[in-house]
């Protein structure tokens, strides 16, 4: 059978329509690397306030100069249970095959695709225009409880569609920005009526607009952001795939930093070696963030389901590597509730943590969207009785875990948002400094 390789092109226009569908643009001729924004900052880019950033506003980063991108879309030597990405249909394996493209074109096209996508396809004018149809909203509920004396309306996406003579696709972003700011609920799909604090709060016009410019956004917030956008000042290497496995890491970075940008690495930590290169050629990230996924070898092999031989083996590696390291690090622990957060679990956890002594432990929340649908499959026998909705953790149940972390292991909770359903802890890093990054120092 022939080897399925990225030199023979093996699905290699399936993996590349198949990523673009869901809003990737894929970079470089030979096609392995992708940018994609994501959820926070087409939030951020709607609104212009801070409350719309994602969690990575700890470190000073605003959503709107991140880049989160991969130079390995294609590669990955694990098959993480929890994992987005379409391995099973769209993957060139656990290793590097064939040519790639050079850093600085990597770097230049990630860039060049970023602007393109926030001043040619965003845009600042959807934005405002979003801004008015989100007036134009609230009006519509304001107007039909007064003329029918009702105490509250209920409008689906479609309602409010027809009645201000625009498209779903519109009405559906507006809706979603009012209800991630608290102003409308959702109590079934499709479905939105007025907070219960709102409503006696927009009883005119004037009101509307003063509950908006207040709690969402105004022109000149959008002003603002959209200018602030025009220079990219984070590259966040974790989108997919394994960076690691990419030849030239190293001088990926080189190339962002060279551009003033801070680079956070999200690894799986299954390659010692390259980290030891980047070492010895002062090639390291601004933060190196390492993925446990758990706490003992054997539910590492269940949940990560690495493809190369003593994979746990180097994470240890890697592990041990962390406390020599220059650059800021972090121990991400992917959390997947019933698999690999359960409070008994603490102990282990906490004797690889205090090994590897990072800087931050990040407790993130598994989220169920794209190829994780496939989880229950995934997981065959280890699933239990349990659902695919059962394994997605609520908040709670991330700070009980990184409370249990608190109290065994006295790495105390320093940053929550829970949006992003993620909490950071406090290891190395000295109490009393500043958690930002220096972005003159990248």
């Amino acid at each position: 059978m022939e080897k399925k390789t990225i030199q023979s092109g093996f699905d290699k226009e399936k993996l590349v329509k198949s990523y673009m569908k869901s809003n990737y643009r894929i970079i470089g001729p030979l096609k392995h690397s992708a940018i994609k924004p994501c959820h926070w900052q087409e939030q951020k880019l709607l609104t212009g306030r801070s409350n719309r950033n994602c969690y990575k506003g700890y470190f000073g980063i605003e959503s709107e100069t991140c880049i989160q991108n991969t130079p390995t879309l294609p590669f990955c030597n694990h098959q993480c249970v929890f994992c987005w990405r379409d391995y099973e249909n769209a993957s060139f394996g656990p290793e590097w095959k064939g040519p790639m493209d050079s850093p600085k074109v990597i770097a230049r096209e990630m860039i060049r695709h970023s602007k393109n996508l926030i001043f040619e396809h965003i845009t600042k004018k959807k934005s405002i225009d979003n801004l008015d149809l989100m007036h134009k909203i609230l009006y519509t509920y304001h107007d039909t409880i007064k003329q029918q004396n009702l105490a509250d309306i209920v409008f689906g996406e479609l309602d409010l569609a027809k009645i201000l003579n625009t498209t779903r696709t519109k009405i559906h972003r507006a809706v979603l920005v009012l209800k991630n700011c608290s102003i409308l609920k959702n109590p079934t799909e499709d479905k939105y009526v007025l907070q219960n604090e709102i409503k006696n709060k927009i009883q005119s016009y004037e009101e509307i607009d003063q509950l908006i410019a207040k709690d969402v956004t105004t022109k000149e917030d959008l002003d603002k952001v959209f200018k602030n956008a025009e220079v990219p000042k984070h590259a966040a290497i974790s989108l997919a795939g394994e960076p690691m496995l990419y030849p030239a890491i190293g001088e990926l970075v080189t190339e962002f930093r060279n551009r003033n940008m801070c680079t956070f690495i999200v690894t799986n930590g299954t390659q010692p070696e390259v980290l030891k290169k980047l070492v010895e050629k002062n090639q390291l990230p601004t933060q190196l963030y390492v993925t446990l996924t758990a706490p003992t070898k054997q539910d590492f092999i269940k949940i990560s389901r690495p493809l190369t031989k003593n994979a746990w083996e180097n994470l240890m590696e890697t592990l041990r590597i962390i406390p020599t390291l220059s650059c800021r690090t972090v121990i991400r622990i992917t959390s997947v509730k019933f698999l690999n957060i359960n409070l008994g679990m603490v102990p282990n956890y906490v004797k690889l943590l205090k090994m590897a002594n990072p800087n931050f432990i990040d407790i993130k929340g598994f989220t169920i969207e794209a190829s994780a649908l496939n989880l229950e499959k995934r997981l065959g026998k280890f699933k239990g009785d349990h659902t695919l909705r059962d394994f997605g953790p609520n908040f709670k149940d991330l700070l009980d875990f990184a409370q249990e972390l608190e109290k065994i292991g006295g790495f105390p909770i320093i940053e929550k948002h829970k949006p992003s359903k993620d909490i950071l802890l406090r290891g190395s890093w000295p109490e009393g400094k500043s958690i930002k990054i220096d972005f003159s120092k990248v």
